[in-house]
């Protein structure tokens, strides 16, 4: 399984989330938190997408030595994106019933934003366990370079549906 589909998933949710989260954190409606929630996840989200194109940018540099070619680093990264934003998530999903008691604009504004954040959350853990199961295979672990599991993978696919299966 690819990890740029994720990443990329990942970095679309989170560019989305720039604009409902911060629509969301200038909600003036009966939630007592969303205000300040909304202005979380829109800055974070903007940290979010930034440091994924930065991810993005060494994904596919075989032969570099960046710490950022790492595989550790992508599958910290992704891991802590998820952990951070299913709190996010959870944070926007408390504020909505006070919202969508009143029926109003705002409520949509919040859902939407909560569930950007949850997808971000998943996104981003599924893209930490794509990297981790490829860079299991290779033998050395998280230390290797993220664009040289791409050859781990596909020879392992190869090695299960053999030459004659592509």
């Amino acid at each position: 399984m690819k990890r740029t589909p994720f990443y990329s998933l990942a970095l679309f949710t989170a560019v989305l989330q720039s604009v409902f989260g911060i629509l969301a954190g200038f909600v003036n409606g009966r939630s007592p938190f969303l205000y300040i929630f909304g202005k979380l996840a829109g800055g974070l989200s903007i940290f979010t997408w930034m440091w994924i194109a930065v991810l993005f940018k060494f994904n596919h540099r075989p032969q570099s030595s960046s710490p950022l070619c790492r595989a550790l680093t992508h599958f910290v990264s992704f891991s802590a994106f998820g952990v951070v934003w299913l709190a996010v998530g959870i944070m926007l999903a408390t504020q909505m019933p006070w919202e969508c008691a009143s029926k109003t604009l705002w409520c949509a504004a919040a859902s939407f934003s909560s569930a950007l954040a949850f997808c971000t959350s998943f996104l981003s853990i599924t893209a930490a366990i794509v990297i981790y199961r490829a860079a299991a295979t290779t033998g050395a672990g998280l230390a290797v370079n993220v664009a040289q599991l791409d050859a781990y993978t596909g020879k392992r696919a190869m090695a299960i549906v053999g030459p004659e299966g592509y």
